[in-house]
């Protein structure tokens, strides 16, 4: 009963082809109005009201997760979409959204805060799809086996590596033999991966 209705798990993204990859990725950018443009500001401000459903001009977490699922449909890509969009919300918050107390609430973000959290989405979409490709074992870890079978895929992310078992030193900052989603993602950063985001996210 209603099967047919029912959404198709993501693909994984060693199952997509080059193809699916790119018309993902194209879409999620279409998705999120990120740049400072007067089109895409306009874009978020309509968004953050679409997302608003308590209209009380603050957007808690689950408000932010659930416009992303039924507006954005950015579910259909991975299967770790609340983690992304935690991730997220946790940082734009963190950039000085305040209570009317003049405290600062951890609580939602304002619409002064939608943008760059868009900006912080997108970026962990990005770095989750990556790390989850380099993960083959499906074990939220990699390893330097994964790390260098992976290499020819990170040179397509934009950053050549010479001297792998010094970079996963470099990464795996516990020296556990294994790298972490958020030693990744610190390395990734540094590394610019995401410059064309990075500039955008510049106030």
């Amino acid at each position: 009963m209603g099967c047919n209705t029912s959404k198709a798990a993501p693909k994984s993204g060693e199952d997509r082809t080059a193809a699916e990859r790119k018309a993902a990725w194209e879409k999620i950018r279409q998705s999120l109005p990120r740049q400072r443009t007067p089109e895409d500001k306009e874009r978020h401000v309509l968004l953050f009201k679409k997302f608003d459903n308590s209209e009380s001009g603050k957007l808690t977490m689950e408000e932010v997760y659930q416009g992303c699922v039924d507006i954005l449909q950015l579910d259909e890509f991975t299967t770790r979409l609340r983690d992304i969009v935690q991730r997220a919300f946790s940082k734009a918050k963190s950039m000085g959204n305040t209570a009317d107390d003049g405290q600062e609430s951890s609580d939602y973000v304002e619409l002064l805060e939608f943008r760059l959290m868009l900006c912080y989405i997108y970026d962990y979409f990005e770095l989750t799809v990556m790390f989850d490709e380099i993960d083959t074992s499906g074990n939220m870890l990699v390893s330097a086996k994964e790390f260098k079978a992976a290499l020819p895929r990170i040179g397509e992310w934009g950053v050549a590596i010479e001297d792998p078992d010094k970079i996963f030193k470099e990464i795996d900052t516990n020296s556990t033999g294994q790298v972490t989603f958020d030693e990744f993602a610190a390395w990734a950063t540094g590394c610019k991966l995401q410059s064309d985001a990075d500039a955008m996210k510049s106030e």
